[in-house]
Parts: C-alpha cells; sequence; structure tokens
C-alpha cells in the first residue's frame, strides 16, 4: 500500500509542476480528468449484516479528515450491503466513507488485491 500512496503523491507533485509551467490566459486551456477519491485501507474486524453496518480497523481518511483507528461504518446504498454481506473478519478492504447526519457512512468499497 505505501508504494500506491507514494506513486499518487509523485504523481500530483508531477501534474502541480506541469500545470505551473503551462501557458496561462488565452495561451492555453488546460482540462482536468474528474478525480477520483483517495481510497482508504482496512481489515475487516467484523461483519454486522443484519444492522447494515462493518467494524473496520482503518487507515488514515484523509477526505473527512479522520486518523487511523478501529470503528464501526453503515453503508450509504443498498447496493454496498450485497458486498458487506461477502465480507469476513480479515478481509482487506479499499473503501471511501462520508459523514452523513452525524453518522459515518462507506460511499465505496472494493476488496483490496
Amino acid at each position: 500500500m505505501k508504494f500506491i500512496d507514494t506513486a499518487r503523491i509523485l504523481a500530483g507533485a508531477l501534474a502541480a509542476l506541469v500545470l505551473a509551467s503551462a501557458p496561462t490566459g488565452a495561451q492555453a486551456q488546460v482540462t482536468r480528468p474528474a478525480s477520483k477519491p483517495a481510497l482508504a485501507s482496512a481489515e475487516v474486524v467484523n461483519v454486522y449484516p443484519e444492522d447494515k453496518r462493518v467494524l473496520l480497523a482503518h487507515g488514515p481518511i484523509p477526505a473527512i479528515g479522520m486518523s487511523a483507528m478501529t470503528m464501526e461504518f453503515g453503508v450509504a446504498r443498498p447496493g454496498l450491503l450485497k458486498t458487506l454481506k461477502k465480507l469476513k473478519p480479515g478481509d482487506r478492504i479499499l473503501f471511501s466513507a462520508a459523514r452523513v447526519k452525524g453518522d459515518y457512512l462507506i460511499t465505496h468499497l472494493e476488496l483490496a488485491k
């Protein structure tokens, strides 16, 4: 995972360097691709499918300003419940989360490779 994080940092630094040296104003138009939110990594500690929740030991989640810890998350969409039901303790996942009405919800979930 550290290699992926380092690669993302280097790619971001390179993009910033290219944009900083590019012509501005009427000289050029810069098109930036839509960025995908960074995914956090986690290990599944326990799954509570009846409550639509999962307990994760996760790394930092910069998108919501959260440091690494172990905590429960709900799922934001019914479609994620199918994936949630397939998880078992010890599985490694990548996910994104958001705070919705005081609860932290998983908005994207995939098994880590």
